[in-house]
């Protein structure tokens, strides 16, 4: 756990090192998509000062890494020097997605009575929600593409290739996710967060009710 909060703080310090070489490079767009990543990373710590809640370490390290990975390759170029680089971008943020989502989903089957969901209906559920946003994403890039004549897609190749690799994500993240929850991994990884939204969010809708 140490070490991976440690390479969490490592990659946010080299994304600080990307924006300066963004401005540097006079790259506008890169640095101000390398200074909105790491905007994004600092959230966690930030409602962890503000709030006491912290999230799972493998959930704030797959922020970080999935940030890191799309801000140096937009600031170094990496998306146009190495083929693989856009598919393993997309292989890791739709891991954190799904991951995102079981996170979720499981906080909601322990801590909510509104919920209850067995183990491998979590990781349908995970699986078809990371595909979505895959497809809202490749949306996205298409609305852009019409509207400012970029390239954010490449052909239906590289559209159906994106989509491939987000429910190739979707189910590896599913798979993890069960053997977690069989081997008590996610009870222990969700607990703080899991008991935090008990406390301040679920048990304080209660209150309100019962008023």
């Amino acid at each position: 756990m140490k070490s991976g909060i440690a390479l969490s703080y490592t990659l946010k310090g080299i994304m600080g090192l990307l924006f300066f070489i963004g401005l540097w490079k006079q790259d506008w767009g890169a640095a101000f998509g390398c200074l909105v990543g790491l905007v994004i990373v600092m959230i966690p710590t930030f409602v962890k000062r503000r709030y006491d809640i912290a999230l799972p370490w493998v959930l704030e390290l797959m922020i970080t890494l999935a940030l890191f990975i799309h801000v140096s390759g937009g600031v170094l170029g990496l998306y146009d020097a190495f083929v693989r680089y856009d598919t393993m971008a997309h292989f890791v943020s739709s891991c954190l997605i799904a991951l995102l989502a079981f996170t979720f989903i499981y906080i909601l089957h322990i801590y909510w009575d509104g919920l209850h969901m067995d183990k491998y209906a979590m990781a349908f559920v995970v699986v078809i929600t990371t595909m979505a946003m895959g497809v809202v994403w490749e949306v996205y890039e298409w609305v852009v593409d019409m509207l400012f004549g970029t390239t954010l897609q490449l052909g239906l190749w590289d559209t159906m290739k994106d989509l491939v690799m987000d429910t190739v994500g979707g189910i590896f993240i599913a798979i993890i996710g069960v053997q977690w929850i069989k081997t008590g991994k996610m009870d222990e990884m969700t607990n703080d967060l899991g008991k935090a939204v008990d406390e301040k969010i679920i048990n304080r809708e209660k209150k309100e009710k019962k008023k």
